[in-house]
């Protein structure tokens, strides 16, 4: 699979019970792209812009992380996670508010 951009996932530490600032999870090679405008996923509003990360592995994402391309943050939205025999693919919808 192309790779287009390498994106950072940041993700929140807590100290005890209290939210302590983001840090890099890891850096992945991913492939980039917008959602389609007449997409099911943007029947919810029009407040933000979605964008499909995928990947050719199962990296550590999970929703609510902070993912940053080319110094932009976009917030996870949705994550799916496919293996069929040898081949492993994530899917990540990310969000960016407008």
């Amino acid at each position: 699979m192309l790779s287009n951009c390498i994106a950072e996932v940041k993700r929140l530490v807590y100290t005890g019970n209290v939210a302590n600032g983001k840090e890099t999870i890891g850096s992945y090679s991913w492939y980039l792209t917008a959602v389609n405008e007449n997409s099911q996923l943007m029947t919810d509003g029009k407040f933000w812009k979605l964008y499909k990360l995928s990947i050719l592995s199962y990296p550590d994402i999970k929703e609510a992380d902070e993912v940053v391309v080319d110094g932009i943050s976009y917030t996870v939205k949705w994550i799916a996670y496919r293996h069929c025999w040898r081949l492993s693919l994530t899917t990540v919808i990310l969000e960016k508010w407008l």
